[in-house]
């Protein structure tokens, strides 16, 4: 019998709703992430930094390397617990980035078509 994980539900469903797409990432936020993923990988032992900058990744590919280290780690020491405690950091940040894209997407496709009933008027 398998004994693998019950699926995050809760980090699934950000995963999915996080564009799969490059978003623009203030420099800070970058730095936050990065900083994030460093910690675990000092905390843990592991190699948790991406081969591709920060910058280039899409959004849905970083937010499910966040999520999936988040589900998989267990601290065990108050360094791990820090580190650990940072990625819902770095997942919030990404969150925000992403529901700001997909915000202003939306408010770009309304402002397009307002525009073209305007011209077709």
């Amino acid at each position: 019998m398998s004994t693998s994980r019950p699926t995050d539900l809760a980090g699934e469903r950000l995963v999915r709703k996080t564009p799969n797409h490059i978003l623009p990432l203030d420099q800070s936020d970058q730095d936050y992430i990065r900083a994030g993923l460093e910690a675990v990988q000092a905390a843990f032992g592991i190699s948790a930094l991406p081969d591709v900058p920060i910058a280039l990744m899409p959004g849905r590919t970083l937010m499910r390397l966040l999520v999936d280290l988040r589900s998989q780690l267990r601290p065990r020491t108050p360094e791990q617990t820090a580190a650990w405690g940072r990625l819902a950091g770095a997942i919030l940040v990404l969150d925000t980035a992403g529901e700001f894209a997909t915000q202003h997407s939306q408010a770009e496709a309304r402002r397009h078509a307002v525009e073209q009933d305007d011209l077709e008027d």
